[in-house]
């Protein structure tokens, strides 16, 4: 598994940020909201196929971008528990 951040805008009323995040759940990926439109997702594909599992729900007018992280410095964010901290710390 790799760690990703997602990051994204919607301007259309579809997709909502709850589907969004349902589309991830139901990928069975594990991810945490660590800011209001930015996910961090521990996915087993690449970033491509991330972007193209996410792209696939989002309009023209939307934005988004997937990227491949391996190291992070982080504070306050939106995760409470404790899985963010421990996939950085099996990817490093």
């Amino acid at each position: 598994m790799a760690n990703f951040i997602v990051s994204y805008d919607l301007n259309g009323p579809r997709p909502s940020h709850k589907e969004v995040d349902d589309l991830l759940a139901r990928a069975g990926v594990a991810r945490g909201r660590v800011l209001e439109t930015v996910w961090w997702v521990d996915y087993q594909g690449t970033a491509g196929s991330l972007y193209d599992l996410v792209a696939a729900i989002f309009h023209r007018e939307d934005r988004l971008m997937v990227c491949e992280c391996v190291a992070a410095a982080w504070d306050n964010l939106l995760v409470t528990d404790e899985s963010l901290k421990k996939a950085w710390s099996n990817a490093a």
